[in-house]
């Protein structure tokens, strides 16, 4: 609390003030995951992520009626932790908490649990990083920080193979000229190239047996939706110029 004679915002006072009466909590949400329409952040207990995609998470104070309060006075920093990684944050200048992490390592089906919890700085922080390594900050003279009500959020990780199959041509396919774009809802789009030494691309093979060529890629996390669905598209030619496509939809929860 301030001291006497001193005076605080009537906002930050009253958020002082309910914070002393126990009545702020904490909210967590990502980029990823279902979200109501013309929301930006998703709040869903449990929520997909596609393998090496970045997330971005957003962490609120709030009060019983879900309206956000600004942390002022009350909380200093974040910490948040993703899976056994700790992440500390300060907010931003709208209250915010947020902080990022690429989910490069996670395997399909993999529960990771991601909390946050926020913290009233009473002296030095309990921990501080060293060499990439947080060690505590202990001391005999000084008060723990004060830790705020947090929440979590679990993100299953999951694959979205591209497979198209289209029928083979009369003539011999150009497979220098296959173009496979991934359209995002943004309106971007990622084009990617058959693979070579050197440049990761699609596998083309056939024509098979039922005389179709099958077109595979493994796309990146960030080349498709966050949630929903993303359009994939192939066209290519063969040597006398005609142009076989294929298409499909692929889910992106």
């Amino acid at each position: 609390m301030p001291k006497a004679g001193r005076f605080l915002p009537a906002t930050v006072l009253a958020a002082v003030i309910a914070f002393a009466g126990g009545c702020i909590t904490g909210s967590l949400a990502s980029s990823t995951g279902e979200r109501l329409p013309g929301h930006q952040w998703s709040t869903e207990s449990a929520q997909m992520v596609h393998v090496g995609e970045e997330v971005t998470f957003d962490f609120v104070l709030q009060d019983l009626q879900k309206r956000r309060v600004d942390p002022t006075g009350i909380a200093d920093y974040c910490v948040a932790m993703i899976g056994n990684e700790r992440i500390e944050v300060e907010p931003d200048l709208y209250g915010h908490f947020q902080f990022s992490h690429s989910f490069a390592t996670v395997r399909p089906g993999e529960r990771v649990k991601v909390k946050a919890v926020a913290y009233q700085q009473r002296g030095g922080r309990d921990y501080v990083k060293i060499r990439d390594r947080w060690m505590s900050n202990d001391s005999p003279y000084e008060q723990a920080d004060r830790k705020m009500p947090g929440d979590a959020i679990t993100l299953i990780g999951y694959v979205a193979p591209i497979v198209l199959q289209f029928p083979a041509p009369p003539d011999e396919l150009d497979r220098d000229t296959g173009v496979l774009r991934i359209r995002r809802s943004d309106g971007t789009s990622t084009a990617v190239y058959v693979d070579k030494p050197g440049r990761p691309g699609f596998t083309l093979s056939g024509p098979e047996p039922d005389g179709v060529y099958r077109v595979e890629y493994l796309p990146k996390g960030n080349e498709l939706n966050p949630t929903g669905t993303t359009e994939a598209e192939f066209t290519i030619l063969d040597v006398n110029g005609r142009r076989p496509e294929a298409a499909a939809t692929l889910d992106t929860p």
